[in-house]
């Protein structure tokens, strides 16, 4: 027979809660309900990505990992194409693998390194989970999806995923999580911008809506001018600057009513420069790994180059027209003096 002492009675689950390292307990936590703590970084800048980005994004973070105690890793990558076609790679060798010669254009990827670290104050390894996710848009379905859920915290997440690119670490170790997301930050800051839009026209297209409203006031500032120095004339040559009431005030009713066609005229004219700089088409995240990504961007390459064209010939008649104006002018108002 065997004697069993108090201190040999299991303790109640309360007490044994109680008594357990927070550290173990919040480990345990995550075993079970996969909610550990996280650290998200977003991206706004626009990039421009190949293969070869991914390769060199993949080497930096398992250079990082080398330098903690990691027992075992494992790569993922889910690549989502236009028409909501999805392809996962359950390992990297698969991907470092695939041909890319498909005619899909590439939308999304995400990237999910999974690994276990043995970290000094816990008996088992330890799960963290690295992802990075970069997309051309935020997809409809995706925000009814976190409208579905009914969770506020999701729906929060709706400017994360609008951003070209994000990372998020689910970490036990807190300067694990924050050593990943430096090496993401550093490399992302090294990827080149995307080169859709001639730099010149870009410039423009930025500045768009001053631009159109100098060139609609432009417009109607030369032609308040050159009516003005019209009168001018007129009256030096036909008057000797004694021009009749009856004649000064049918004058002024014309200049002012003349003032609101030519106003929507210079409108018009401003409204076809604002299009057609508002009609070159950029992106914020561009994919250069598959045959339809290449063929999109030097489609829009050749697109915006056409359109381009039409902003210059759009705005160089408004500033031709500014220009004969007020040549008019000047010339009228030289020839007025009597």
């Amino acid at each position: 027979m065997t004697n069993k002492s108090n201190n040999d009675k299991p303790l109640p689950g309360d007490k044994l809660v109680a008594a357990m390292p927070k550290d173990q307990l919040r480990s345990l936590f995550y075993l079970f309900t996969g909610k550990p703590d996280s650290r998200i970084k977003v991206f706004e800048s626009p990039v421009h990505l190949t293969r070869n980005d991914i390769i060199e994004l993949n080497e930096c973070v398992m250079r990082k990992l080398k330098t903690h105690n990691v027992e075992a890793s494992i790569t993922s990558l889910q690549i989502g194409y236009g028409g909501s076609h999805i392809s996962e790679f359950g390992t990297w060798a698969e991907f470092e693998t695939h041909h890319w010669q498909e005619p899909e254009r590439i939308e999304e990827i995400v990237i999910k390194w999974d690994f276990l670290v043995n970290i000094q104050e816990y008996q088992a390894p330890q799960r963290h989970t690295l992802l990075f996710r970069v997309s051309t848009e935020l997809k409809p379905g995706k925000i009814f999806q976190l409208l579905a859920s009914g969770n506020s915290d999701e729906f929060d997440k709706v400017d994360m995923f609008a951003a070209p690119a994000f990372c998020r670490v689910d970490f036990i170790n807190a300067q694990i999580s924050k050593e990943l997301v430096n090496v993401i930050d550093d490399w992302y800051k090294g990827r080149s911008c995307p080169v859709l839009i001639p730099e010149a026209y870009y410039w423009f297209k930025k500045r768009r809506r001053p631009i159109t409203e100098l060139l609609d006031q432009w417009f109607v500032v030369s032609w308040a001018l050159m009516v003005a120095a019209w009168f001018y004339w007129a009256a030096t040559h036909y008057y000797n600057l004694n021009v009749p009431m009856h004649i000064a005030g049918i004058s002024l009713f014309l200049a002012f009513v003349s003032v609101r066609p030519m106003a929507r005229i210079g409108n018009i004219f401003a409204g076809r420069v604002f299009q057609s700089l508002e009609e070159l088409e950029g992106s914020r995240v561009v994919f250069e790994f598959t045959s339809g990504d290449k063929k999109r961007i030097s489609e829009l390459q050749q697109e915006n180059k056409r359109k381009g064209t039409k902003f210059v010939l759009a705005a160089g008649w408004n500033i031709f027209l500014n220009i004969a104006a007020g040549i008019i002018y000047a010339y009228l108002f030289s020839q007025g003096h009597p």
